[in-house]
């Protein structure tokens, strides 16, 4: 009883901030790109094709808490980019890493490389698109700035450089009107069906403890598909412990919050702070933020792997041709 106080006392400020983002219907979702079985809630989602720089996990996860996903793409990710088009969706191409055999051989065949992307880029997306390279050809910059595609000389291949360039560059491509800043995105893992969920009410330490299935994550919740009926001597705001068991890990949420209780769906909403120890350890936190971010690339790769109709056979044959001649 003593521990739950203590917590409550402790996050009261933090529940009541978290507590705004736990229903769904606070925010629009009509203009997400990225929805599928494994994302049910997205962030904007910036798709760089050649990221300059080796970003760590807990980078990757500060800009989701910045309401940005930042997807790595790859050379089979480009014919497909428009699976992921909408108006919370921006690219990046650097044009270094898109042709780098043939800035070897001759201005020209950089020249018809720079055609070829710049009409790939005004065929679905030269509203939301940015060419970045580190050297400058006037020939190669003049393709785009005829085709109306921004282009920039750049060198992001250091920390600083590169998220001043996200700040300033990339961030206002995207329709940032249209939808609130926020930082709650919900995602399905693939093993969902694989963790067992156990659930204690700290308010009521000598209650038995709850079993549950789980239903969605979030950056700073979950919800719960109880499997029995007394969690309805849950109340709103109680602080439980949670704790999920895969056969690949363990997550202990060490005091959350129930924010939502939908007895017709058994299921409840609780919420924590994933920065706060009094909340989760680090250990716990850390486990948890790579199963989101893993979930969210799986669920891009999703999207990108649906079969269109390629549009760019002829850049991709130039660019084997460019290797072999090398």
């Amino acid at each position: 009883m003593a521990g739950a106080t203590i917590c409550a006392a402790r996050q009261v400020a933090s529940l009541t901030a978290l507590f705004r983002v736990t229903h769904p219907g606070i925010v629009s979702e009509a203009y997400m790109a990225l929805k599928n079985d494994l994302v049910q809630a997205a962030p904007k989602v910036l798709c760089w094709y050649g990221v300059p720089v080796l970003l760590t996990e807990a980078q990757r996860f500060n800009l989701l808490l910045h309401d940005l996903y930042l997807h790595t793409a790859t050379g089979g990710d480009i014919d497909n980019f428009q699976q992921l088009n909408g108006r919370t969706t921006a690219y990046v191409y650097s044009f270094d890493h898109y042709a780098p055999m043939l800035r070897a051989h001759s201005e020209s065949m950089q020249v018809s490389a720079a055609k070829k992307l710049a009409g790939f880029i005004n065929s679905f997306c030269s509203h939301n698109s940015v060419v970045v390279t580190r050297t400058l050809s006037p020939k190669v910059e003049d393709v785009f700035h005829q085709a109306d595609v921004s282009f920039l000389q750049k060198d992001l291949t250091y920390e600083k450089p590169f998220f001043h360039f996200i700040r300033t560059h990339a961030m206002p491509l995207f329709h940032k009107y249209e939808r609130p800043d926020r930082n709650y995105i919900r995602v399905v893992p693939k093993e969902v069906n694989e963790f067992r969920v156990f659930v204690k009410n700290l308010g009521r330490p000598t209650d038995s403890t709850m079993t549950a299935k789980l239903v969605n994550l979030s950056l700073n919740g979950l919800s719960l598909k109880m499997q029995d009926s007394k969690y309805r001597n849950l109340d709103l705001r109680e602080a439980v412990q949670v704790t999920l068991r895969s056969p690949k890990m363990a997550i202990h949420i060490t005091c959350g919050f129930v924010t939502r209780i939908n007895t017709e769906t058994d299921e409840i909403a609780v919420n924590f702070n994933l920065n706060d120890k009094s909340f989760i350890e680090h250990r716990d936190a850390v486990q948890l933020q790579r199963l989101v971010l893993m979930t969210l690339e799986q669920g891009a790769r999703l999207e990108l792997g649906k079969k269109t109709e390629s549009v760019m056979p002829e850049l991709l044959g130039a660019q084997s041709n460019a290797r072999g001649g090398a």
